[in-house]
């Protein structure tokens, strides 16, 4: 993780967020990324998708992973700062994001780790939280949904479980930014009728090991 070049959006912006986040668990912030990064990244995922990066998502950490449609259905490709070198704008993106958690809410985050998803229609995600048993390295969860377009009945909504037993279901529109506390928040990902895309990662207390990642 590298110093934030330039800020994106003002401390005072970034603590009406995360205060929202520290009360309610999570925080839902509408146009997160700029006009051109969302082109950018449309661009980037459609590459890699016709060059067949993406594969099939397991369940489970990295000595003991599983692939189960039944349980998962999408395909990710890992990002990468090394590699996928065309996209500074984004890694400059987390670094800042990780940055103002980690100062705003005295977190201890030293890393972050980040994939493309595909959910191809018909698939899903069965309800779940984002720490495997016996691990707690992913401390934020983070979403960017990258679906133009979207209108109801396109399925593949964000399904958060609040602790009063409520169900709030969370459009995945396009550029809309997605924090919620990796071991707390139960969710799910709803059944998708189109293909649906996003941006997904995790602020982590202890440095990512590419390659032999869980997902």
């Amino acid at each position: 993780m590298t110093s934030v070049t330039h800020s994106f959006y003002s401390t005072e912006q970034w603590s009406c967020w995360l205060d929202q986040l520290a009360t309610d668990d999570f925080v839902v912030v509408d146009n997160f990324i700029s006009d051109q990064l969302y082109e950018k990244l449309q661009q980037y995922f459609d590459h890699q998708r016709k060059h067949q990066q993406f594969a099939k998502a397991g369940i489970g950490s990295s000595d003991q992973r599983q692939v189960d449609s039944t349980v998962r259905g999408d395909f990710i490709y890992w990002l990468d700062k090394g590699r996928d070198e065309s996209l500074p704008e984004l890694f400059n993106l987390f670094d800042e994001t990780t940055q103002q958690i980690k100062q705003q809410l005295f977190l201890s985050l030293s890393d972050y780790e980040f994939h493309l998803a595909l959910y191809p229609p018909g698939t899903h995600y069965d309800k779940h939280i984002d720490q495997f048993k016996g691990k707690d390295n992913r401390v934020i969860s983070v979403l960017i949904y990258l679906n133009e377009n979207w209108k109801p009945g396109d399925g593949g909504e964000l399904a958060i479980y609040k602790p009063d037993g409520t169900l709030l279901l969370v459009e995945p529109l396009a550029k809309r930014l997605i924090l919620f506390k990796s071991n707390l928040v139960e969710h799910a990902v709803r059944q998708t009728n189109i293909s649906r895309k996003s941006l997904t990662g995790w602020l982590l207390r202890q440095p990512a090991s590419l390659g032999i990642l869980a997902t």
